[in-house]
């Protein structure tokens, strides 16, 4: 091949290794075009290292080869690997883009990924892509930059941290498991991706960061996180976490977050940073999230929980936000609140034990009255939320459109803007409930089953009349039917 070259893969299983060699890099003559892999069939080639020796590394690679283009493929990685393997790898290069690929089949133990964007990657995207069964992170981005997840969906099965030893009441650093990780890298963006059905009660799977984990090893780069139009629904662990050494701005904006363990978190414990993060949460829908906050094992839950050493530790902002049903607080410790709806929390304010200092309400904060929200997905008219937040919009996540044009990366024009594609029905949620019922296995911890046809991939019909749906199962999840617009 040259680059900017088409590579058209035909429709197959393959015992080997996709890895495009330096020479093969798109922008020949600084064109900005790419070179292309992709499958003959969308979603028909899987790239499979499984039967490979345990010296293999990956299924599918990219070692320093730019502006790659990978469609429609599948990889797999090997299970029996002992030294950590991804089924996707991309690192030392930048102007890569895997839309409609997948992943599955990484080692249960060791510390491994599905997609493991980095080190030294930057401008990658992974759009309309999905990852499922074992691996501590799914979707991870480490040491790179300006690092995109578009549409993604993610579903963490199992990871054993047996053996793994660690301080207090965590067994380990493996337990440090999510489906989406920022790890020292630069601008990550999460658009209208999708965690969900992920970890078992019993927390030996590894699950306490379930659903975006925020990693800060270097204090000398700055690594701002967005999580725009997503949603973490039905998770065991807390939905996210940051670092209580990060020192840079996370915004979290239209992100619906239900049936999970714990909320959102910034910094924990006491850590020894100096330089305080800016958080911003505005226009979310927090819920029904069930843990303790004084067992730190089994993730807390508050739905906002701004838990810093630091007493002036003031630049955690929620607000024109719904915090519903936490089995702790609605707001604790370190968090300024306005403009946001508190309903049925065990308290709407409070302290951790880790901190000591409680929230308070705001000026516009309104405590103890029904939202009257019937999806998670958006705000109905003449609902007390509807059109009273204080740009004028609804208090509450509002998730009806795609965010950012197919196909752009970090920067480009229409990157971060908001489409008028409906999200709905969700892109290739056939080809995702079939890849992830497929998956089974024993936990070797409890010797039950884990299946694959649960939540949303189960059998069965959705209260709209038709069949479960990752549309439908998302839109019906409070127990009211689908709209007919929504779910044909």
């Amino acid at each position: 091949m040259a680059g900017c070259d088409t590579l058209i893969i035909e429709d197959g299983h393959y015992y080997q290794e996709l890895s495009p060699h330096p020479a093969n890099s798109g922008n020949v003559g600084n064109s900005g075009c790419y070179t292309t892999i992709k499958a003959a069939t969308t979603w028909g080639v899987t790239i499979d290292d499984s039967t490979a020796s345990p010296t293999s590394y990956n299924g599918a690679v990219n070692n320093e080869a730019n502006y790659i283009q990978f469609i429609g493929i599948i990889a797999a990685g090997n299970p029996s690997n002992t030294v950590g393997q991804s089924a996707w790898s991309i690192n030392g290069t930048n102007h890569v883009k895997l839309q409609m690929t997948a992943g599955y089949n990484v080692p249960c133990v060791q510390n491994t990924d599905v997609y493991g964007i980095g080190p030294a990657a930057s401008y990658v995207l992974v759009e309309d892509s999905h990852a499922w069964g074992c691996g501590r992170y799914k979707f991870e981005a480490y040491q790179s930059s300006y690092v995109i997840f578009r549409r993604d969906v993610s579903r963490h099965d199992y990871h054993d941290v047996t053996g793994w030893t660690g301080p207090g009441t965590i067994t380990g650093w493996g337990r440090q498991c999510a489906n989406f990780t920022t790890y020292d890298s630069q601008h990550t963006l999460l658009q209208n991706d999708i965690a969900i059905d992920s970890g078992l009660a019993d927390q030996e799977t590894g699950t306490v960061w379930g659903g975006l984990w925020s990693e800060h090893n270097d204090p000398s780069i700055d690594n701002p996180i967005e999580m725009e139009a997503s949603i973490v629904l039905n998770v065991q662990g807390v939905t996210s976490i940051q670092d209580y050494k990060e020192s840079s701005t996370h915004t979290f904006i239209n992100d619906a977050l239900w049936g999970n363990e714990g909320g959102l978190g910034f910094g924990y414990l006491t850590g020894t940073g100096t330089v305080l993060p800016t958080t911003t949460v505005n226009h979310m829908t927090i819920g029904k999230l069930s843990g303790i906050a004084q067992d730190y094992s089994k993730a807390w839950g508050d739905a906002v929980q701004g838990n810093s050493p630091f007493t002036d530790y003031t630049s955690q902002i929620v607000e024109n936000s719904i915090l519903e049903q936490s089995n702790t607080y609605g707001a604790a410790d370190w968090v300024n609140s306005d403009y946001n709806y508190y309903y049925l929390n065990s308290a709407n304010f409070g302290a951790t034990y880790y901190e000591g200092y409680a929230s308070g309400p705001g000026v516009n904060d309104v405590l103890n009255t029904n939202p009257q929200i019937k999806y998670i997905t958006r705000e109905e008219v003449g609902t007390p939320v509807y059109g009273t937040a204080s740009d004028g919009g609804n208090i509450g996540a509002t998730i009806l459109y795609e965010i950012g044009t197919t196909g752009t990366l970090y920067g480009d024009p229409g990157y971060d803007t908001i489409t008028s594609n409906s999200l709905w029905p969700f892109p290739n949620e056939g080809q995702i409930k079939s890849d992830m019922a497929s998956f089974t296995m024993v936990n070797p911890i409890s010797g039950n089953t884990i299946s694959g046809t649960r939540g949303f991939a189960a059998p069965g019909n959705g209260l709209y009349g038709g069949p479960i749906t990752l549309t439908s199962y998302i839109w019906e999840y409070l127990g009211n039917a689908c709209p007919a617009g929504i779910c044909p």
